[in-house]
């Protein structure tokens, strides 16, 4: 591929506003997690969801026809399934259940800044209780409980007040919660006003240093996952377990069930998980396969294009971003988003 952005075959090559976008969300899903955890910025599931917003949104607006969502969620899947075929099936979930959120919102509101923050909100929201009733269901309730019990223990040994009962997993719960409806206000306040800003920074870029450099490549064989007990998050549980037993026996005994709660509590998040690893997840993943394997055929020609252009898109995220070192924080994100997006959508503001 050239490396002139401008007068070669690249991204501007794509006439319809429409299919530039969906070239940058296939990347997104691709590849946009792992460039943000190479750049160490954290949430990134967050951000990723939150750009899903943006991509929908914009699709919506350029197409004035909110079906045509559906074709572009379709060609996204595809290539997230072509680059990363053994990608969990909650991830295709979280996609489609997006998709058709905005596909309802844009198709029932005219005001499109307001169906954007709708679509924001009702997409991280979701997601977010997704994540706790999945924890839930996994480990159940004395997930919670144990949270409640550790974290009580450690303040009453800093406290001067006596017995400290505080319920801080509802604390968690509702901070998870409050940084996703954060997250998805800002994500649709940014696609509403998205055009507005392609006025403001169209004549800042320099298309020249735009240069793709390597392939993004289908990874080949299984990826290895690991399990939850080898994940930080799984080694916090174990080790918290590990303190509330030993603070059961050591206590007043008002917690005597906790070592047996535990136990129950572990073996219930192995049964569910083996049971969805083993049995439920191959069975949902043979059909989606075998529905994304019969879509191939059909969109062939528009898949492989988007695959010639992910290097691009690479590319283009790596210049809008240390273009956009001159700001910090919001307003660097703000200035990284608008830079972005003057590139794909150059010409059609």
């Amino acid at each position: 591929m050239s490396n002139n952005f401008s007068k070669n075959k690249t991204i501007t090559s794509f006439t319809n506003p429409v299919d530039r976008i969906t070239a940058m969300w296939a990347f997104s899903e691709a590849a946009f997690g792992g460039i943000l955890h190479a750049l160490k910025i954290p949430f990134t599931g967050l951000f990723v969801g939150g750009a899903a917003v943006i991509f929908i949104s914009l699709i919506a607006l350029y197409s004035n026809k909110s079906t045509t969502i559906l074709r572009s969620t379709l060609l996204v899947v595809l290539i997230k399934f072509i680059i990363s075929p053994y990608t969990p099936i909650n991830a295709y979930f979280s996609v489609f259940a997006e998709a058709i959120l905005g596909v309802f919102l844009f198709g029932v509101i005219k005001h499109y800044s307001f169906a954007t923050l709708l679509l924001g909100l009702g997409s991280l929201l979701f997601s977010a209780f997704q994540k706790i009733l999945v924890i839930t269901i996994l480990f159940g309730y004395t997930i919670w409980e144990s949270i409640d019990i550790f974290s009580n223990y450690v303040i009453n040994i800093f406290s001067s007040t006596g017995n400290v009962s505080i319920a801080f997993s509802y604390f968690l719960i509702g901070l998870y919660i409050f940084i996703h409806l954060t997250g998805g206000i800002i994500a649709g306040i940014t696609a509403g006003r998205i055009p507005k800003w392609i006025n403001n920074f169209s004549g800042e870029i320099e298309y020249d240093k735009i240069i793709p450099t390597d392939e993004i490549k289908k990874k080949e064989g299984k990826r290895k996952r690991k399990p939850w007990f080898q994940k930080r998050s799984g080694i916090f549980l174990i080790v918290m377990a590990i303190i509330l037993v030993a603070l059961s026996y050591l206590g007043n005994g008002s917690e005597s069930n906790l070592p047996l709660n535990i136990l129950i509590m572990f073996i219930r998040s192995i049964i569910i998980t083996s049971l969805w690893f083993v049995f439920i997840s191959p069975i949902a993943t043979k059909f989606l396969q075998k529905f994304l394997n019969n879509k191939k055929s059909t969109y062939s020609g528009e898949v492989e294009n988007i695959l010639n252009l992910l290097p691009e898109m690479k590319a283009i995220v790596k210049y809008s971003w240390e273009k956009s070192n001159v700001k910090n924080g919001l307003s660097r994100l703000k200035l990284f988003t608008s830079y972005l997006f003057v590139i794909i959508l150059g010409g059609f503001e």
